[in-house]
């Protein structure tokens, strides 16, 4: 597999848009949307930040970035890549070692709550 390091001396819009192609290419679903998460990882800044376009990137940073963006393309989940996954509105440290957290989750969370609602005496 060829790595992504290639466009490492691209400006960082055009190395953006080289991630979400390769990403795609290597069927990612949310391709767009993992290599603006992975590339705000990398920058060390907020997603927000990528979007408005205001990232600067060194050597180091690029360098890290192509790392991200080679693991997202072997299919590595992107929860283990950035070592994080919000759920229930609570960010939790993920790492292979642990199983990710599922939107689906969230639901059974809900419910359970709902019905320890109705239970004042209850405890979990």
């Amino acid at each position: 597999m060829a790595r992504f390091d290639e466009a490492a001396r691209r400006s960082v819009r055009d190395l953006l848009n080289h991630a979400v192609a390769a990403l795609d290419h290597a069927g990612v679903a949310n391709a767009r949307l993992d290599a603006e998460l992975m590339l705000a990882r990398a920058a060390g800044v907020a997603r927000e930040r990528v979007l408005a376009g205001d990232v600067a990137l060194g050597a180091a940073a690029r360098s890290g970035y192509a790392a991200l963006v080679d693991r997202r393309i072997a299919r590595e989940p992107l929860a283990y890549i950035l070592g994080r996954k919000e759920f229930y509105s609570l960010e939790f440290e993920v790492t292979p070692a642990v199983l990710i957290p599922r939107p689906e989750t969230e639901t059974v969370v809900a419910a359970a709550l709902a019905l320890l609602a109705t239970r004042p005496a209850a405890r979990v």
